[in-house]
């Protein structure tokens, strides 16, 4: 049997605390600038930056992975927050409507989880970057 060493990062890390979709190729490198635009200012807290460059990673792991226009992306729930915090941080930005698009989709097919993934904002900054750079 495998000991759990952490188990903030076992908790987050079963397979119940990930959400897969299909996004289209052109939206989600739209997020991808996003993200990229977001990670060069330098007033994000350390979770937020540890979030977005994995899902930056992430989306273009998986955008190199296929040629077609739908790209698979397999995303922990505990980065849905950061999701809908950089939304807002872009409302009313046109180029980035893909982000509206995915965060009201992630919101509207997940609000029955949120309070199984709430108690993730409570944890301090420290073991939020912990567990995002592991799972």
């Amino acid at each position: 049997m495998t000991r759990v060493t952490d188990f903030y990062q076992f908790k987050y890390s079963k397979e119940n605390y990930y959400t897969e979709l299909f996004i289209n190729r052109d939206a989600l490198m739209s997020i991808e600038e996003a993200l990229n635009e977001r990670l060069s200012n330098m007033s994000i807290t350390k979770d937020s930056q540890c979030a977005y460059m994995r899902l930056k990673e992430q989306f273009q792991n998986s955008r190199a992975l296929t040629t077609s226009s739908y790209v698979e992306i397999r995303i922990n729930k505990c980065y849905l927050r950061y999701i809908k915090n950089l939304y807002e941080y872009f409302t009313g930005r046109y180029e980035y409507m893909p982000l509206k698009v995915l965060s009201e989709y992630l919101y509207t097919s997940l609000i029955n989880e949120i309070d199984n993934i709430s108690t993730f904002a409570l944890l301090n900054e420290d073991i939020k970057v912990n567990i995002l750079s592991k799972v």
